[in-house]
């Protein structure tokens, strides 16, 4: 079995059923996951930011913001032969880890973000496990599509 480690404003995908993709430590930041069970193929996205316009001008990092990132994850995924629509979709993270005023809750807004973005694009999301006060390490395992999830001091439980 292989493992790709999805950093920060990271995204990563493969075609490889033995692959497991996992990303460390979500806490305001969204991890999505995409997983087409007819082609095996799919991957994840670990957003920091809601909207890339915030930063004012292009960057080489767009997997940082959910909607440069999720375009390039729809873009990649049909390259690699999946199809975006007909994926199983889960949505993790968008915690609230420190005290903030609403302009700040970059959790909440991440995933608003992503779930308009999702219901623009068509895309059914499966699991929405986001929100709370704690961080989550997701791992998508492509053989099946499953999502493992650990947040501290809990078991880990599968969506």
């Amino acid at each position: 079995m292989s493992e790709i480690i999805v950093g920060v404003g990271d995204l990563q995908l493969s075609n490889r059923e033995d692959t497991v993709i996992t990303t460390f430590a979500l806490g305001s930041c969204i991890g999505v996951t995409l997983w087409d069970p007819v082609k095996k193929v799919g991957g994840m996205l670990h957003a920091m930011l809601p909207d890339s316009k915030i930063h004012g001008k292009t960057t080489e990092k767009r997997a940082m913001f959910v909607d440069t990132g999720m375009q390039d994850f729809f873009e990649k995924l049909r390259q690699m032969g999946g199809n975006p629509q007909s994926c199983q979709c889960k949505l993790f993270g968008g915690a609230q880890v420190m005290q903030a005023d609403s302009f700040f809750k970059i959790g909440t807004r991440n995933v608003t973000a992503f779930l308009a973005l999702a219901e623009q694009s068509r895309i059914p999301v499966l699991c929405n496990e986001t929100g709370g006060q704690y961080n989550r390490t997701i791992k998508i395992r492509l053989s099946d599509g499953l999502v493992a999830v650990k947040t501290p001091n809990q078991e880990v439980f599968v969506r």
